[in-house]
């Protein structure tokens, strides 16, 4: 099996072929169903089943009716077999002959690769893509991916390709209907195909099942089924779906997808209607009074680096096997900048002990070895593998160099660490003793007091826009990372009265959230109604 493969579970599989339109009332007959990723044939049970149902009412079940039906592809070749038989099985139980379902099931799943292969026009583009990270992608396939579709590049995801050829074959009344990961809606190697959508395909329906039972396996995958057609990008009906959504949800949950209703709430999902893509920036998701309340503060208050505020990630050293160590002799002491590492704090471990073998001056060069004998040595002692990295080989004359510089202009100044990854927004003050390492990401201000700014940070109304505009991993974890937190508007310091910001700080020094969240909505000026 090819690694990223999930099976799907048989209600999601419903589910998704019931939003795509492709179920026995419809003319089944009248185009093509392609399914690029078929797998252990999870969908194409049900779609032979759908298309022998509708055959049957028009009295054409026949290999002339049905030859042209369905394409699907797999590059596994226990996949194809798999799935030939599971459509085998379908067509014989309608009635067709053993010789007329082998001749069909062989013309329908064909062993290849998908992104390559020459695909037939098709009405539905159906399944469930293989999610397999960039760095997992043999790089000789993943250039000729890129060679081939424009939306593919060498930091993608696998499934970005998936959606930029099923797109690509669809016919002018064509949909495609994919559970996989939404991913590409936020994050930046999403940019291209977000452009591409524009321009000619609008995301009508994306219902968003991140924690939900949806595969057989239990995995780390982030789904969303995601509804598109050709055509002028239209408003999205968007639907977010609590982990406790089933099969019994999934009926009012279409009945309201297919209606013109603009909001929707039930025991595990919400809903609403979200403005349409718009070429390659990223688009929130959150219910549409989330995103009127964060807009509304937008239009009012500067973004957080308008405001006085800075943000950076810590700093990544490309070996830490070697640059970091607990020894406190291993270099002389100047060489040696203390380091804070998040997961130790998590972890209890208050005092830290770990160091950066620091071969940076403080104007930003690097140092002469020949004055630091045991940092030669020690570096010497290592240069192999230090001369084996890319930032060596691209700097050969400084192959001792750390990946990042240090920004000594931290040091000894307070500021907030951010874990790169936490289920709610719980900032770290840090007196400057210790340099962040790239597992958190910084912030300092010129204008806010850090104290009071933490507890700004930590409220809900903050954390709603990391939630919105940011990916999320497993289990609804969120990333505080730059890129995200740089979406955050807060109001200036000076707007704020003294004892709002004494309230804001006192609620950050105890982690009161309750306490952060009543003096947060007095810092925006928001009314009660509205929080």
């Amino acid at each position: 099996m090819e690694p990223g493969v999930v099976f799907t579970k048989d209600w999601v599989v419903d589910f998704v072929l019931d939003v795509a339109g492709y179920t026995s009332s419809s003319n089944l007959l009248s185009g093509c169903m392609v399914e690029p990723s078929c797998g252990d044939g999870a969908f194409l049970d049900r779609i032979a089943s759908r298309l022998c149902e509708r055959a049957e009412r028009e009295g054409c079940l026949t290999v002339g009716c049905l030859r042209s039906c369905v394409r699907a592809f797999d590059l596994d070749a226990g996949a194809v077999a798999a799935s030939r038989m599971v459509v085998r099985r379908v067509l014989e139980r309608h009635g067709l002959s053993e010789d007329d379902a082998v001749l069909l099931s062989d013309a329908w799943v064909s062993e290849g690769d998908f992104l390559l292969a020459n695909v037939p026009k098709a009405r539905w583009v159906v399944g469930n893509p293989p999610y397999v990270r960039a760095s997992l992608i043999p790089r000789n396939r993943r250039q000729a991916y890129g060679e081939a579709l424009s939306c593919v590049t060498m930091g993608s995801d696998l499934y970005v390709g998936f959606f930029e050829k099923g797109l690509s074959v669809l016919a002018d009344d064509g949909v495609l209907c994919f559970i996989c990961s939404d991913r590409w809606l936020q994050n930046r190697y999403g940019s291209r195909l977000r452009a591409f959508v524009s321009k000619g395909f609008s995301l009508d329906a994306h219902i968003r099942m991140h924690g939900v039972d949806a595969f057989e396996d239990d995995v780390a995958a982030y789904p969303a089924i995601s509804l598109i057609k050709r055509g002028a990008g239209r408003h999205i009906r968007y639907m977010e779906c609590d982990p406790g959504f089933s099969m019994s949800d999934v009926q009012d949950a279409e009945m309201w997808i297919a209606s013109d209703e603009r909001a929707f709430q039930s025991r595990n999902a919400t809903a609403g209607v979200l403005p349409p893509l718009s070429g390659p920036k990223s688009i929130p998701l959150a219910s549409p009074e989330k995103l009127w309340l964060l807009g509304e503060l937008a239009r009012r208050y500067p973004r957080l680096e308008d405001a006085g505020v800075r943000l950076g990630i810590g700093v990544a050293s490309g070996c830490d096997a070697v640059y970091i160590t607990e020894d406190p002799d291993l270099v002389e002491k100047d060489r040696m900048l203390p380091l804070f590492f998040m997961r130790d704090w998590r972890a209890g471990k208050r005092e830290g002990t770990k160091c950066l073998v620091n071969p940076w001056d403080d104007d930003g060069t690097l140092v002469d070895l020949d004055e630091f004998p045991k940092l030669k040595r020690y570096l010497e002692e290592n240069e192999e593998r230090l001369r084996a990295r890319r930032v060596a080989k691209d700097h050969p004359s400084s192959w001792y160099r750390t990946l990042d510089k240090p920004n000594r202009s931290l040091m000894g100044r307070e500021m907030l660490l951010f874990p790169d990854m936490a289920a709610r927004s719980d900032p770290v003050y840090s007196d400057g003793s210790r340099y962040p390492h790239h597992n958190c990401y910084w912030m300092t201000s010129s204008e806010w007091d850090v104290r009071s700014l933490g507890g700004l940070m930590m409220s809900d109304l903050v954390e709603g826009y990391v939630d919105a505009f940011g990916v999320k991993m497993r289990g609804s974890t969120l990333r505080f990372q730059a890129q995200y937190l740089r979406k955050v508007h807060i109001p200036r310091a000076d707007d704020v009265d003294d004892d709002t910001k004494r309230e804001l700080a006192e609620a950050f020094a105890t982690g009161s959230r309750e306490q952060a969240n009543r003096a947060s909505r007095r810092a925006y000026g928001l009314e009660d109604s509205y929080a």
